[in-house]
């Protein structure tokens, strides 16, 4: 076993909005340590090890966290300041990073996405040179973590251009060599000062070590106040220009709505540049996109072609492309339909790599409306194949004032499809409506989407196996062949019922409470509270284990708005589908019985039991 480590004999307080690399680099030098050591002492690398992973600026975990903590006597909230973690649900790169596809508890998994800035960082100058304080003047001021979020292009403080290279070796400034990632460039280094280039051009001569901090500025580096005004609100996920606070998804998905928009903006420049600030921004943008190579994000990548998804070079370049982005966005509904016409139409062909993951983005993370305005017009661009043989008539037509596909439950109420299943006759547990149910929350999603039946049932968890299964899946057009009903009219008063629900995420909810459980020991609370005279089961038996397994999947069932048979309790499911043992359980909690007075017990518990965990916060 590893002996703890020692607590520093000297550490230093962190400065606002400093992150994990500026932290270890004023420490060090503090110290008069070379920052490898300062690494493996603080515990963010083992005794061995020569470098720190870049991850690591996405977040500590666990074990690395306490580590820290302890041998630099910093809180756990001071320590994950220092990292993206508290960004995750206001940048959408960092919620790839740290979240992924299925946005389960966050984890650093070594997934660098585009638009953050892992191999360099921009900069400003007067923030490294410090406040004038004695601390700040030894040993300067802080390295941004927002410097590193490659939408930031200018400093709010000193209302000037972030910098991007050295001037005096003319690269990126602390930009890291070779293949691979790392937190700190060059950590063998003897110390130099925090804001000394670090940059090695030729290996013979040592560190660039040019000073960051007494760049003077000129009057071409200081943006106008409307990009002022415009990185205020992208630091504050509000690039709509809303001047109400936004809950954290309709931030996230508005941020997602213009990097989308850049990424079109890209493929078809020059069209928009006479939407950019200014002749000077719209000459840097221009200048970034005929740059070779690879975006700073991508610098590392092994898919050399140009990315249209990715950032650009310069922060002028990327204050030029984001105002205009910002711009488009804020136009009225119909003269937003006619600036994203006017795009869509000098688009390339979708099936170009250097789309990157962009429609991948726009699918998961953009904006309900967003999504819808820039489908249609591809669907009108790019003719393709409907995603059923036979179109429904009158389907789903979206208005603005519609439904977000993060509202659909897997499972939808059924008071939501009798209105559509009452008059075809598809009513109670039969077999048909319990498919056409299933069919209805794909097809939802498809229609808000833009998807394929396929992608909407994997957005709703629904399993591959199960699409292509008779009894369990079969498009709607399929189900209703040969009844006679008038659609368009039963599809408009079902989405105009979905539209008029309360809002609730339960896409959010199937990511949280992905591999939720019941356990042993709540469930065994739960029994002995059961107000019965006498024991109905045994602690440990089987009958216990198997009315948890049916207790925690109706729970998670709740929670997810998801059918019960996929709750983690009873994966994998067999060959022949849930267990007869277990079916039968989960029957017995479904229907109150009064022959079973502790299956009653346990059926009146389930919405308590459920609301008691969503009132509770995250489930961890």
């Amino acid at each position: 076993m590893r002996r703890p480590l020692a607590q520093l004999p000297r550490s230093l307080s962190p400065l606002p909005d400093e992150d994990l690399h500026g932290f270890i680099l004023r420490l060090a030098h503090r110290l008069d340590l070379k920052p490898v050591v300062l690494l493996q002492h603080t515990g963010l690398i083992g005794p061995r090890s020569n470098s720190a992973p870049a991850r690591r600026m996405f977040m500590l975990e666990r074990d690395v966290l306490a580590a820290f903590c302890a041998t630099t006597g910093m809180s756990t909230q001071e320590a994950d300041a220092l990292t993206f973690k508290p960004h995750v649900n206001s940048y959408p790169p960092v919620a790839e990073a740290l979240l992924g596809m299925r946005g389960l508890s966050p984890a650093p998994r070594g997934v660098f996405p585009v638009w953050l800035l892992t191999t360099s960082t921009r900069y400003c100058p007067s923030c490294l040179a410090g406040d004038g304080s004695a601390i700040q003047q030894r040993h300067g001021g802080s390295w941004k973590l927002a410097w590193r979020m490659a939408a930031n292009f200018a400093c709010l403080e000193h209302r000037s251009f972030l910098l991007t290279t050295c001037p005096a070796c003319e690269l990126p400034a602390l930009m890291i060599r070779g293949n691979s990632r790392r937190l700190i460039v060059e950590p063998h280094l003897d110390p130099l000062h925090p804001a000394q280039c670090r940059n090695v051009v030729d290996p013979g001569q040592g560190p660039c070590g040019a000073r960051l901090d007494t760049i003077d500025l000129t009057d071409s580096d200081i943006p106008s106040d409307n990009l002022l005004d415009l990185q205020q609100r992208l630091l504050q996920a509000r690039p709509y220009g809303a001047h109400r606070s936004l809950d954290p998804l309709a931030g996230h998905n508005r941020m997602t709505d213009l990097l989308v928009l850049a990424a079109l903006i890209r493929a078809t420049w020059p069209l928009t540049a006479n939407l950019a600030p200014s002749g000077p921004l719209t000459q840097a943008l221009d200048h970034d996109l005929s740059r070779s190579g690879p975006a700073p994000s991508l610098r590392l990548s092994t898919t050399a072609q140009t990315r249209w998804d990715s950032d650009v070079f310069s922060a002028r370049g990327t204050a030029a492309l984001l105002a205009i982005s910002a711009r488009i966005l804020n136009l009225p509904l119909p003269e937003l339909r006619l600036e994203l016409g006017r795009l869509i139409a000098e688009l390339p062909p979708r099936e170009i790599p250097a789309w990157g993951h962009t429609w991948l983005t726009l699918r998961r993370d953009s904006s309900p409306l967003f999504q819808h305005e820039v489908f249609q017009l591809l669907d009108q661009r790019f003719p393709r194949p409907l995603p059923t043989q036979v179109a429904l008539p009158g389907f789903l037509h979206i208005r603005r004032r519609s439904y977000s596909p993060q509202a659909i439950p897997q499972r939808l109420p059924e008071e939501w499809t009798e209105i559509i299943a009452a008059p075809l006759g598809l009513l109670g547990r039969s077999p048909a409506n319990v498919a056409t149910r299933r069919g209805l929350a794909a097809h939802l999603v498809q229609a808000a989407m833009g998807m394929s039946l396929q992608e909407a049932g994997a957005y709703l968890g629904i399993p591959p196996d199960w699409m292509g299964s008779w009894g369990r899946f079969r498009p709607l057009e399929e189900r209703l062949h040969g009844r006679r009903a008038d659609l368009p009219t039963l599809f408009q008063r079902f989405t105009d019922h979905v539209a008029d629900q309360p809002p609730v995420d339960y896409h959010d909810r199937r990511k949280r409470f992905a591999n939720w459980t019941l356990p042993v020991s709540e469930m065994q609370k739960i029994t002995e509270n059961y107000p019965g005279r006498r024991r109905t089961i045994a602690a440990g038996s089987k009958k216990a284990s198997r009315i948890r397994v049916g207790f925690s999947a109706l729970i998670w069932s709740r929670l997810t708005g998801s059918e019960w048979r996929l709750a983690p309790d009873l994966q994998p499911l067999p060959v022949g589908g849930v267990a007869v043992i277990d079916a039968a359980v989960i029957s017995s909690l479904l229907h109150q019985r009064p022959d079973h007075p502790f299956y009653a017990y346990l059926h009146d518990l389930l919405p308590d039991y459920a609301s008691a965990i969503l009132g509770g916060g995250d489930h961890q």
